[in-house]
């Protein structure tokens, strides 16, 4: 009886101990991280956010404490969630865009009774400095990177741009300290319509940020900002040969040889285009992708005339899009070729049975010769021959009488 009293004695003072935690627990008020900055390093994008942890937890040891940070994420238009226990992030943003973050504190551990609690948040918006009109913006911009050796990066002149004026490039990436200007300008009518990089300068899978302004003594012009990763620009040099050869059954085999580049044969995938003449002259056209550099054509019965070009691009396993190379020369190849090689192939080979019986005969000849007492009983040979040792004998005749 006594032990029963015990235990029930112990179980209440336990449920007093978790009511006293959880009262303890609701008490606690959780406030947003303090002192919110974003701070622009030159870096054409990239931008640290930092804050502190609220004064009001800075002496709670029971409990950890991480942060929940949102921001808009203006290429993909939607929010971007990051939980750390740092007091710092770095994201890419568009600077042409509004700048928009907010973050909380996350409470969880023996002050809360094991619940994470969260705080509001605090938020920060940056307004775009987008000053001038904005018909003053670079218009056209466009980036190729040729068979990653060098890129250009072009634009077309605003709409408002007054003269004169002059456009500036300036780039980022991450294994640069800060940024800098076009190492080579492309011109066009004495303006500046582009920049060149070499391949030195372009690591891939990496933002690569470019920003875009113009100055002009009369008005300030509105920049332009763009991020980008150059492996997704790649275009490939055009594929220089195309080969065709022709089976005993009347199909076509397609094959290509590639230029010489930089760009790895698995990184590629090929294009190839068919172009069918009919009776009539009727085109068919067929397209084909493969990651092979050979291809089987269909049969070319019922075609005249059967011609071939190949392009390349880059494969999505090594990157997420790309351009197309430009188009191979025309390879054709015509049925009418096809009938004069089986003509000739069925000629040739009559004259090689003609030759290899003309041996046979002259072998047999040759045997019969030897032979020629046994073989030749008969016939004119047999008549020639006996008249032949009749001369040979009259003439050994005379021969004796003049000597004597």
């Amino acid at each position: 009886m006594l032990k029963s009293k015990m235990w029930q004695l112990t179980a209440i003072l336990m449920l007093i101990s978790d009511w006293s935690q959880c009262i303890k627990s609701q008490e606690i008020t959780v406030d947003p991280p303090e002192n919110i900055g974003i701070d622009d390093p030159g870096h054409l994008g990239p931008l640290y956010i930092y804050w502190t942890a609220p004064a009001s937890l800075t002496n709670l040891t029971a409990c950890s404490m991480r942060y929940h940070l949102e921001y808009f994420n203006t290429y993909q238009s939607r929010w971007t969630v990051i939980r750390t226990v740092r007091t710092w992030y770095r994201a890419q943003f568009d600077l042409e865009k509004e700048v928009r973050v907010r973050i909380s504190t996350l409470l969880k551990g023996a002050c809360t009774n094991g619940t994470e609690l969260k705080s509001p948040f605090t938020e920060m918006v940056l307004p775009p400095n987008n000053t001038g009109p904005v018909g003053s913006r670079v218009r056209g911009f466009g980036c190729v990177f040729y068979q990653k050796e060098f890129m250009e990066c072009t634009w077309e002149t605003s709409l408002e741009e007054p003269t004169p004026s002059q456009y500036s490039l300036c780039f980022w990436h991450r294994e640069m300290e800060q940024a800098e200007e076009c190492p080579q300008y492309i011109h066009s009518n004495g303006v500046r319509t582009g920049c060149k990089f070499t391949e030195e300068s372009l690591p891939e899978f990496s933002d690569f940020n470019i920003c875009i302004n113009s100055s002009s003594p009369k008005v300030v012009l509105r920049s332009a900002f763009f991020s980008l990763q150059i492996q997704n620009y790649v275009k490939p040099a055009a594929i220089e040969t195309v080969h065709l050869e022709a089976s005993p059954d009347r199909r076509l085999q397609v094959q290509w040889d590639l230029p010489n580049e930089r760009i790895p044969r698995h990184c590629l995938e090929y294009e190839v285009e068919a172009r069918e003449e009919g009776v009539g002259g009727q085109l068919l056209l067929q397209r084909n992708v493969t990651n092979e550099m050979t291809l089987t054509s269909l049969s070319m019965d019922g075609a005249q005339r059967k011609c071939f070009r190949v392009r390349s691009r880059m494969h999505h396993y090594c990157a997420d899009r790309g351009f197309w190379s430009d188009w191979s020369r025309w390879s054709c190849h015509s049925d009418t070729e096809s009938d004069a090689v089986v003509g000739c192939a069925v000629i040739i080979g009559i004259i090689i049975s003609m030759l290899i019986l003309s041996l046979f005969g002259w072998a047999l000849w040759r045997t019969w010769k030897a032979r020629e007492g046994e073989l030749m009983p008969f016939g004119p040979l047999h008549k020639l021959m006996e008249y032949s040792k009749g001369l040979s004998a009259h003439s050994h005749f005379n021969k004796t009488r003049e000597n004597q």
